[in-house]
């Protein structure tokens, strides 16, 4: 006999209800994700292995343990760690939104290096009169850092430029940035005299940079005289001001020239790579060019890898440079080359114009019948070398989408070096391969857990 029809939907809805609650109560949270809650790396570190074993570890789950790690390393760090935490935290605070507001509630050097980290990530208005009144007279160097960094923009100005002359030079590096966030013309003498004079590095080049959105021409000439005395790493600030827009309207180009024509070393490779964003300038995208070109052929293996770096692949010139810079003895300019020839398109022709007058194919390089570099002689090219012992060549084929690399880059996870573990992660999660860097979110060392989880926190699937 049937049930009663009146009873029948009543007991459906229990078992289905019943149902419901045990699958959500199942996938609420993996197993995984309840042991990086509990912060049972062990236990973490083996459910990991499980789903991957399964394909059942997607990025978005990876990215969800990330979270839940980091979080965890914020709120559980010892006295004596939670400003490290909070220092590594920087790289991805707006994931980490939430803990670092709880952090940001306390009192002292933590609550203070929470709320700056949060700052940092906050777009627009900082409420900057608020932590002003607070803050702006504080006997806590940290916390007139907070209200340093919230004083943005012309209407808070005279309070910003008074923490340019700081005691503290935390508190000057974020006035200094709050100035390089929203340009106010009337810092232009002040933020010359941080250029000019501040006895902090990063200050100077800070300055210097924020002095580039809201130049005149007597400011890109007082650059020039500060150009002149400056170490490498000011120059190359002074150059990227040079490239802003106002900058580069009052002077700032003819300076960008001058450097990449005339120079050797890193400021004209800077140079040459901010010409190239200069495409309406006349010259000024070619002359960008042959200076990238000349550094990639010559002088320091540093200053050689960053110009093949900032050389641009659509010029057929850049491409057969390559091709030579590819067959040099030098490990790192080599897989420096390697690896841009691997981002071309596959079967892309390198050259209209032919090999250069005067200059032979490169050994090991077969191009019949034409001045070819393709994606897939670039990625022969790296597995040789990687077959030989170079790691930089793995990591480089990884990096290129080469999937039947990263067994190998996943073994350096177990290494016993931080910074290699780290850079592993780095080359796998660089592409897509989270499933593969999460063992990092279980490693041993909470300075590796964070530095990994926001690197994942930061991946963009798009």
């Amino acid at each position: 006999m049937k049930p009663p029809l009146s009873t029948t939907p009543a007991k459906i809805v229990f078992a289905l209800a019943f149902v419901s609650s045990g699958f959500l109560s199942a996938c609420a949270a993996s197993p995984s994700l309840r042991a990086a809650r509990r912060g049972d790396l062990v236990a973490l570190r083996a459910s990991i292995e499980r789903q991957r074993a399964c394909n059942a570890l997607d990025s978005a789950e990876v990215k969800e343990l990330a979270r839940e790690t980091a979080s965890r390393e914020l709120s559980r760090a010892t006295s004596t760690e939670v400003m490290a935490r909070i220092d590594e935290a920087r790289a991805c605070s707006r994931a980490l939104s939430d803990p670092l507001g709880t952090l940001a509630r306390t009192q002292g050097d933590v609550g203070a290096a929470a709320t700056l980290a949060l700052l940092e990530a906050t777009p627009g208005d900082k409420d900057g009169e608020r932590w002003l009144r607070r803050y702006g007279a504080s006997p806590n160097a940290l916390w007139r850092a907070v209200a340093a960094r919230a004083a943005v923009g012309e209407e808070l100005g005279p309070a910003r430029r008074a923490f340019y002359t700081d005691a503290d030079e935390r508190v000057r590096l974020a006035a200094l940035r709050a100035a390089l966030e929203k340009g106010d013309h009337t810092d232009r003498r002040p933020l010359l005299e941080a250029a000019r004079l501040d006895p902090n590095p990063l200050a100077r080049a800070l300055a210097s940079r924020a002095l580039g959105s809201i130049a005149d021409g007597e400011a890109v000439l007082a650059l020039r005289d500060i150009y002149w005395q400056a170490d490498e790493g000011l120059r190359q600030s002074i150059v990227d001001a040079w490239g802003q827009k106002e900058a580069a309207a009052a002077g700032g180009i003819r300076e960008l020239i001058r450097v990449a024509e005339t120079e050797r070393g890193t400021p004209p490779i800077e140079a040459g790579w901010v010409l190239l964003r200069f495409t309406l300038v006349e010259d000024a995208a070619p002359i960008g060019t042959r200076a990238l070109l000349r550094a990639m052929g010559e002088g320091l293996s540093r200053d050689r890898v960053l110009a093949i770096m900032d050389a641009p692949l659509t010029d057929p010139r850049v491409v057969d440079a390559l091709r030579r810079a590819a067959a040099t003895s030098d490990p790192a300019v080599k897989t420096a080359a390697l690896a841009r020839l691997a981002e071309s398109p596959a079967g892309a022709a390198a050259s209209r114009c032919g090999t250069p007058e005067g200059v032979e194919h490169p050994k090991g390089w077969d191009f019949p019948g034409s001045t070819r570099a393709t994606r897939e002689e670039a990625l022969r090219g790296l597995w040789a070398y990687a077959k030989a012992g170079s790691k930089e060549a793995l990591y480089a084929l990884v990096r290129a989408g080469d999937r039947s690399a990263t067994v190998g880059v996943a073994r350096d996870l177990t290494s016993p070096q931080a910074e290699t573990r780290l850079a592993a992660a780095r080359a796998l999660i660089f592409a897509g391969e989270l499933a593969r860097a999460a063992d990092l979110l279980a490693d041993r060392d909470p300075h590796v857990r964070m530095t990994a989880a926001c690197a994942m926190l930061n991946f963009r699937d798009d």
